[in-house]
């Protein structure tokens, strides 16, 4: 994955250092290099970035000034050549500070550590985006129930039975359309039945025997169990 990043220092030589220090990195991609805080600004309110190098003292506007409008910060490393700035840019919530002239072992760890916190947040979203638990409606309540614990779901005329190893609660819901939500895991072996490969103990001809329920498993859905089955086996 690349990482769009923005420099913004009012000195030419060091635009120049950063640049050819950003070039050395695989991970990133330069975005732009603007030499004061407003050109910056109107940049940023029109292409996303995810590191900003950010001089502090430019005329104009400040990095400080730059970053205080910001409602969308990028992560942001201040690179300065006043150390006293390090308390406010801190308050700022920068991620790192760097000290002019910046050495490229030094900057390299700014951006590893400005990489591994994005890397987490890409993570974190793609885990919030796909929850591992899904609620039904019964006749009088919501039910919770998480996928990994779903064993197997069964068609009863225009209702459905979610079946678990403790419990197996009815819904109102057509197999087909619960079909569509459910994570790859769910395989639909029958008219009648979608079930969990995850809980799968043993596959016997035309069954699946699961804790101590068979299921059957019918013509027109075999091949497609089974080729899902031949991509999960070991040997």
């Amino acid at each position: 994955m690349k990482y769009r990043i923005l420099i913004v220092d009012d000195e030419p030589p060091a635009r120049k250092l950063l640049s050819d220090y950003v070039s050395k990195v695989a991970n990133l991609e330069l975005a732009a290099v603007c030499g004061n805080g407003e050109e910056a600004m109107a940049f940023l309110r029109e292409n996303p970035v995810d590191i900003l190098l950010l001089d502090i003292r430019m005329p104009l506007m400040t990095g400080l000034d730059l970053l205080s409008e910001l409602t969308d910060k990028p992560l942001t490393i201040f690179v300065t050549a006043y150390e006293e700035y390090a308390v406010k840019g801190y308050e700022l919530d920068v991620i790192d500070y760097l000290m002019k002239p910046v050495s490229f072992d030094r900057f390299r760890k700014a951006i590893d550590k400005a990489m591994e916190y994005l890397s987490v947040q890409v993570v974190g979203e793609e885990i919030f985006d796909k929850p591992d638990y899904f609620f039904i409606k019964t006749d009088t309540r919501i039910v919770k129930f998480l996928f990994a614990e779903v064993e197997a779901i069964e068609a009863q005329r225009e209702y459905i039975k979610i079946i678990t190893p403790t419990r197996k609660v009815m819904s109102l819901v057509s197999l087909t359309g619960i079909a569509n939500a459910l994570p790859a895991e769910f395989v639909r072996i029958h008219r009648s039945f979608i079930i969990n490969m995850r809980h799968i103990d043993e596959v016997q001809s035309n069954e699946i025997l699961i804790g101590k329920d068979l299921y059957p498993i019918s013509r027109n859905y075999r091949d497609e169990f089974f080729k899902k089955l031949g991509d999960r086996k070991l040997l």
